[in-house]
């Protein structure tokens, strides 16, 4: 089932030290006015790849890790990424889109609304419950992949906007200090926040710009600032 929803994507070897952004990558739908610029307007935001860009502009080593569509949206993600020397792995979900803002407006309006197994649904922009839900092949192969790029990682970041990238933040975060690494929650849905108690920073990113949001993780990075200055 996995295969036949998921495009193919070799694993990457990040550069030993790099900071590891895992997470919800998700776009402004109305500031798609240029799919081709090298900085879009459309990721200005505190998502998993604008916080990657945000790093990767201070001189950090990054690599990013997330799920987006098999859409044209998805490579006008990858390439401004990959312009700005991110060790992006973008795990493509076929026949889906690229979340977008709607997709968060939509769990706000239906936050209570349970599906048929008592599980909150996640809704895309169609309206469709993405078929990440409870512990599936989906979220097993990102959280495999986040683990494994964790190894030789300084800090990790991770993402989340309650909409089902991460499975089991606790699981990431006890990972993270088994290495003795820095795990940094960025959280965007106050409903995750308990699951991230054991992180060394939870930040709230709500009604932070992106550079604020940056400028809020980057002391916990400081070890890794003082490597590059």
């Amino acid at each position: 089932m996995l295969q036949s929803l998921l495009n193919r994507v070799q694993s990457l070897s990040p550069q030993d030290g790099h900071v590891l952004v895992a997470g919800d990558i998700w776009i402004h739908q109305d500031q798609c006015h240029d799919l081709h610029a090298s900085r879009p307007e459309f990721l200005q935001h505190a998502s998993a790849a604008g916080l990657a860009l945000g790093l990767a502009d201070l001189g950090l080593s990054v690599t990013m890790l997330g799920f987006v569509g098999d859409d044209e949206l998805a490579h006008a993600i990858e390439r401004p990424l990959e312009a700005a020397g991110i060790a992006s792995d973008l795990l493509h979900i076929r026949q889906w889109q690229t979340f977008t803002d709607t997709a968060l407006d939509s769990l706000a309006r239906d936050e209570n609304e349970l599906n048929a197994q008592g599980r909150r649904r996640r809704r895309h922009k169609d309206e469709r419950a993405l078929p990440i839900d409870g512990m599936s092949e989906y979220e097993a192969h990102l959280q495999n992949r986040a683990e494994r790029y964790m190894r030789n990682a300084s800090a990790v970041v991770l993402v989340d906007y309650d909409l089902g990238s991460i499975a089991e933040p606790r699981a990431l975060v006890y990972v993270a200090k088994q290495l003795g690494i820095p795990c940094v929650a960025v959280i965007g849905n106050s409903s995750t926040l308990n699951q991230y108690a054991e992180a060394d920073r939870q930040l709230s990113v709500a009604g932070l710009g992106l550079a604020d949001a940056v400028g809020e993780i980057v002391p916990s990075l400081s070890h890794v600032m003082d490597a590059i200055s």
